[in-house]
């Protein structure tokens, strides 16, 4: 985003980190892998069970439904 961390907004105002914990918490590989994606200033973040976090800059064919076409699981 060319900007200073400290100047972001923390993930907590925009995204309800607790739950995002309770839905990707690791877990036994036996119950497979878990993915949540989520966009934050046009950035897509999709955060996975077994412990990655990926982010996504903005696409010029992203939709106007931030939930549409987003990948997942």
């Amino acid at each position: 985003m060319d900007k200073d961390p400290l100047e972001l907004e923390p993930l907590h105002t925009s995204v309800d980190t607790g739950a995002l914990d309770e839905l990707v918490r690791v877990r036994d590989t036996t119950d497979g892998d878990i993915s949540v994606t989520f966009i934050v200033e046009e950035y897509a973040i999709t955060v996975y069970s077994y412990g990655v976090v990926a982010i996504d800059p903005p696409r010029n064919d992203r939709t106007n439904n931030p939930n549409e076409g987003a990948p997942h699981k």
